[in-house]
């Protein structure tokens, strides 16, 4: 059936100069289909937002525009045929949602269709920072998040805000009084879904600079006095020279280029930072609340082993104990990098622990160490400086630090 429409026309014509076939009547969809051609008996009723499929029918080259509900798809001429129509469902959800498709000809006129567009339930990946403090909001990231209906999340506790949509992979929601620890479960009309993260997260906490703290040579250096998120933080940094490998000042003592914690020194540690069934350490990440107010140039470095290991700092020097991970986010832009004044949630992969450091005359790191899973007791940082430090001034905060999984 053909009816006046009223949606807007864009262009009639090609301006790749690709040849549109002319219908030569009206035009009719005979069914819609999936676009592998060894399936393409497998006709369509309904799909998801960003598929792809194919219009099957007569008379179709007359087809300008395709509506999936009230969004339009992006039109390629060349897969504009009287036969068929190669489109892709738009990506983002429909606001007025009709459970129809359209096609706008030359002359305006639509041909209307039967076909569903699915919306999956949202998804829940990751919170910008973990620990947000009272009167600030919670940050999600995720996908499938649609200003169709208000999304609400629910916190432990049995409290739940209305959250702000700030694009489709990202909501901002207050926390709420009452908000007690652990997940938060998305909700909009299409679905709900409980986050792996949680707020407030003390699971497996490993080091939290107040009652667990380090215990080796060099204890690191604390304080609580910028913006703290839970008590005290772990201060890195410093003024940090080209290549420079320096621990800070004589052992015992507080220094903010190496922190040291040994298991072996620890009553309540007796085993690795999590299971030691083989293969386990893939299923893990290290968590950590950090707060960077300058940093440019030099690398941290994340040092692994064994929970029994005490009275040695050789770990930090060489790499026959396990790999170590590596986090220099200036790197990826050239630019001193900061977050802006605020905590944010550093999530570092355990398979991420691959790396070796190259020593003395240059500092360079190689990947694909063995990982030894069993040497995961004791865990240090150090900053190491790269060519780019002319003893430039570096400053970060460290808190929370965890093993849980993701």
């Amino acid at each position: 059936m053909m009816i006046t429409s009223t949606f807007f026309f864009a262009s009639c014509e090609d301006d790749d100069g690709v040849p549109l076939e002319e219908p030569n009547g009206s035009p009719s969809i005979n069914y819609i289909r999936v676009t592998n051609p060894e399936q393409s008996d497998s006709l369509l009723v309904r799909a998801e937002l960003g598929a792809g499929v194919v219009i099957m029918g007569e008379n179709l080259g007359g087809t300008r525009e395709v509506w999936f509900n009230d969004r339009l798809a992006n039109v390629n001429p060349s897969w504009v045929t009287n036969e068929t129509i190669i489109v892709s469902v738009p990506s983002v959800a429909p606001l007025n949602i009709t459970d129809e498709l359209y096609l706008v000809d030359d002359n305006l006129d639509t041909l209307i269709y039967p076909f569903e567009v699915t919306i999956p339930a949202p998804v829940v990946l990751s919170a910008k920072n973990e620990w947000p403090q009272a009167g600030e909001s919670l940050i999600i990231n995720g996908d499938y998040f649609f200003d169709v209906t208000p999304i609400t999340v629910s916190f432990s506790g049995g409290v739940e805000s209305v959250a702000t949509l700030l694009n489709q992979n990202q909501l901002e929601v207050p926390v709420p009084e009452g908000a007690q620890e652990g997940p938060v479960t998305v909700s909009t009309n299409f679905g709900s879904v409980t986050s792996t993260f949680h707020v407030w997260d003390s699971r497996n906490v490993v080091l939290n600079f107040d009652d667990l703290v380090a215990n080796g040579w060099r204890i690191g250096m604390t304080d609580n006095s910028d913006g703290p998120i839970d008590g005290n933080y772990l201060v890195v940094g410093g003024e940090i020279g080209a290549n420079e490998r320096d621990e800070g000042p004589g052992a015992p003592s507080e220094s903010s280029k190496v922190m040291e914690y040994w298991g072996g020194s620890d009553p309540n540690r007796t085993e690795n930072f999590y299971p030691l069934y083989p293969n386990s350490y893939q299923e893990y990440v290290m968590k950590f609340e950090v707060k960077v107010n300058t940093w440019y140039g030099g690398h941290l470095n994340f040092c692994l082993a064994p929970p029994d290991h005490t009275g040695s700092n050789q770990e930090i020097w060489s790499n026959s104990i396990n790999a170590r991970a590596i986090w220099a986010p200036w790197e990826e832009t050239g630019e001193e990098f900061s977050t802006d004044g605020e905590w944010i949630t550093m999530v570092v992969p355990m398979t991420e622990f691959q790396y070796f450091i190259e020593a003395p005359d240059a500092i360079v790191y190689t990947g694909n160490q063995k990982f030894i899973e069993s040497a995961a007791g004791s865990l240090s940082t150090w900053i190491i400086g790269s060519p780019e430090n002319t003893g430039n001034y570096v400053e970060m905060y460290i808190d929370n630090i965890r093993f849980v999984q993701p």
